[in-house]
């Protein structure tokens, strides 16, 4: 069966043809956008799925699904899988009982994220396979695929895409049958999943042991292909394989060898010494770091390879942000004597290759609410020091003196005051970011006794995302009632000792007048402000 569809919903449909019976994430893109594709065929195939309060929470609740012998896909962007690190250093050793699948999704070009991360490097740390689709097809291949290599070879698997990948649309081949729902008994071997002192190693070497079958399995796996001959090498990694092919046309590849890789960890080093062999020159095209260039010079040095190899590090490949097809061009016409692009791609038409980014922040008055604040202070005669968290906070990083991660503004906040700053500060962030991490950051400041402002931004959900449930709306991924934690309770729990709130209905005397004794107040205060007044 053929169907049309973008490449979120090819990644959905073959997590559901692999019979995947748990889907967790925390709301980010690209990554989870295939969470909202899931929730709406939950219901069709039985699958539990859950906005979990943060990344490592749902790499938790997967590994228990896991455990208990249900595949599980954890869905995540790039600064998310940071997050999950910790468990992630010790899945790597447990490895899995039934299938687990990471979905990780890059933002080359940083357009919805506060860094330009390649989150391949950390590869080598976890230890954890890693797959990148080429095509939407592929996608739909590969999640359907990562299941079964996932329990062959008891280890979770990542698959990488990038935000350009997730929003391409093209037709697919849909197998005709959903696979049976993996119901494996719950895992009950003794100490295989509890890494300790006296295991931690022995658990290590095995694990290399599962990444040197895998690599095996690299080697001839339909992933990776090498098309054409020459003595020019093009070694392009997943989607930007597609970008060289709308670059190249169709007759401009006939005298290069090109390797489409998708399989980047572990490499399939036996496949790389045979693109390798009568090439006497290499380009490599990657997003965003020489990550697969520097594994590649490791290679050809063992091999004894006599070429050159060219690509970020020499300057021949623009390094930062997203790879452009203008930038593939003037990297082949370097490459390349007298090459002419099967189609031209130019510098200034660079805005119609950037993915579309749904601006989810616009009906939020930020500007309003920190315009609030600032006047109040102003008339205290207060020049406050301003740290936000990411999310929708960017509308107004202008007037913002420190920003970094998710969760982050109140241990900021409290290291400023602690250094024995006279300044006041105060701390911007919203009710997601509360649930997600910054409650250990408030109970490390109420028991630091650190003197700050904090003001929650209560935006009913995850703004930036699309309104995504937490735990203080009442509600689940599917919209139907659930407990509804009161966030002004917990802070108080947490030891905060001036808590108010500022609801739609307050007038603007009595908001300043809220924020006027929050200002005011000796100690730690939080203030949680209902974003939306106009409603």
């Amino acid at each position: 069966m053929q169907k049309q569809c973008n490449a979120n919903e090819a990644l959905a449909l073959g997590a559901i043809s692999a019979g995947v019976s748990l889907t967790t994430g925390y709301p980010g893109t690209p990554g989870t956008d295939v969470m909202d594709i899931l929730i709406d065929y939950a219901s069709n195939y039985d699958i539990y799925v859950e906005w979990s309060t943060n990344e490592r929470v749902a790499l938790e609740v997967a590994i228990g699904a896991s455990i208990a012998g249900k595949r599980s896909l954890v869905c995540t962007k790039s600064v998310g899988m940071n997050v999950m690190l910790d468990p992630l250093m010790c899945l790597n050793l447990t490895g899995v009982h039934a299938g687990l699948v990471i979905l990780l999704g890059d933002d080359p070009g940083a357009y919805g994220s506060q860094n330009d991360q390649d989150t391949r490097n950390i590869a080598h740390l976890v230890e954890i396979p890693v797959l990148e689709p080429t095509s939407v097809a592929d996608g739909y291949a590969m999640m359907r695929n990562a299941f079964e290599l996932s329990e062959r070879f008891n280890t979770a698997i990542i698959i990488r895409i990038t935000r350009s990948f997730s929003q391409q649309i093209d037709e697919i081949h849909l197998d005709e049958q959903v696979s049976a729902k993996t119901s494996l008994n719950l895992a009950r071997d003794k100490f295989r999943f509890v890494p300790y002192p006296g295991n931690a190693v022995e658990m290590h070497r095995k694990l290399h042991d599962r990444l040197k079958s895998f690599q095996s399995w690299a080697e001839n796996a339909g992933y990776n292909t090498v098309v054409g001959s020459g003595k020019k090498g093009i070694l392009a990694v997943g989607f930007v394989y597609n970008k060289l092919v709308d670059v190249l046309g169709e007759s401009n590849g006939d005298d290069l060898k090109i390797l489409n890789l998708g399989c980047l960890y572990p490499l399939p080093k036996r496949l790389i010494a045979q693109f390798l062999d009568g090439c006497e020159k290499i380009l490599v095209l990657e997003e965003i770091d020489p990550y697969i260039e520097n594994q590649l010079k490791a290679i050809a040095f063992e091999q004894g390879f006599g070429g050159s190899i060219r690509g970020k590090l020499t300057g021949d490949v623009s390094w930062e942000g997203e790879l452009f097809r203008w930038q593939i061009i003037h990297a082949l016409e370097t490459f390349i004597p007298d090459f002419k692009p099967g189609r031209s791609y130019l510098a200034i038409n660079e805005i119609s290759e950037r993915p579309i980014k749904k601006n989810h922040c616009a009906a939020y008055p930020y500007e309003d609410v920190l315009d609030l604040v600032k006047t109040v202070a102003y008339d205290l005669r207060i020049q406050p020091f301003i740290i936000a968290d990411p999310g929708c906070m960017v509308k107004v990083a202008d007037q913002l003196d420190a920003k970094y991660a998710i969760g982050s503004a109140v241990a900021v906040a409290s290291g400023i005051d602690k250094a024995g700053t006279d300044e006041k500060i105060i701390a911007f962030f919203g009710d997601s970011a509360f649930f997600h991490s910054a409650i250990p950051a408030i109970c490390n400041a109420s028991y630091n006794q650190s003197d700050m402002l904090i003001i929650l931004l209560d935006n009913n959900g995850a703004a930036s995302t699309g309104l995504q449930p937490t735990p203080g709306v009442g509600s689940d991924a599917f919209g139907n009632p659930a407990p509804k934690l009161d966030i002004p309770e917990i802070a108080r729990a947490c030891g905060v000792e001036f808590v108010q709130r500022i609801s739609a209905n307050l007038s603007e005397i009595e908001r300043r007048e809220v924020i006027r004794e929050g200002i005011n107040f000796d100690g730690l205060a939080m203030i949680m402000i209902e974003v939306r007044f106009e409603e």
